[in-house]
């Protein structure tokens, strides 16, 4: 279970109302795609991708050889879905490969999907150092931050 704290806004935490963070989990289980971006040496290239939030990991369907072979020379990856207004934004670290079959089942499950293996290759499993999450009001979220979160998670 993750440890919640105050999200720093513009320098100093946020006097906000706190997130929920069962939330934020709602969000990640919920969400379709999720933006994957690893840190490279040229510049970053997010990705939409097809995942799965299962027990605080992040099992993602990668695909490209490219990607995978950066994240296996720095680890390092961030993550955040669709909205810009309700913001959920996991940082944390690739772990290697995942076919358990009952992560695969879920995936499946969630997307309606038959995912094949010896064609997609594996999911690659992310675990969370951080979470931050916010809620902003108004369109583009001009009415500002709403509630805010922070979890640092076990490692």
């Amino acid at each position: 279970m993750p440890r919640g704290a105050a999200l720093r806004l513009y320098g100093r935490p946020s006097d906000t109302q706190g997130l929920d963070w069962a939330w934020v989990e709602d969000q990640l289980k919920a969400a379709g795609t999720y933006w994957v971006i690893a840190r490279t040496p040229g510049h970053p290239h997010p990705r939409p991708v097809w995942g799965l939030w299962n027990d605080d990991h992040l099992y993602l369907s990668i695909g490209t050889p490219v990607t995978l072979r950066t994240l296996a020379l720095d680890p390092v990856v961030t993550v955040h879905l669709d909205s810009g207004t309700d913001v959920v934004i996991v940082e944390g670290h690739a772990a290697g490969p995942a076919s358990d079959a009952d992560i695969i089942a879920a995936y499946n499950q969630k997307y309606d999907w038959n995912y094949d293996l010896g064609e997609y290759g594996p999911l690659q499993r992310v675990v969370p150092d951080v979470v931050l999450a916010w809620r902003a009001a108004g369109w583009a979220g001009r009415e500002s931050f709403q509630q805010t979160g922070r979890w640092h998670f076990p490692g």
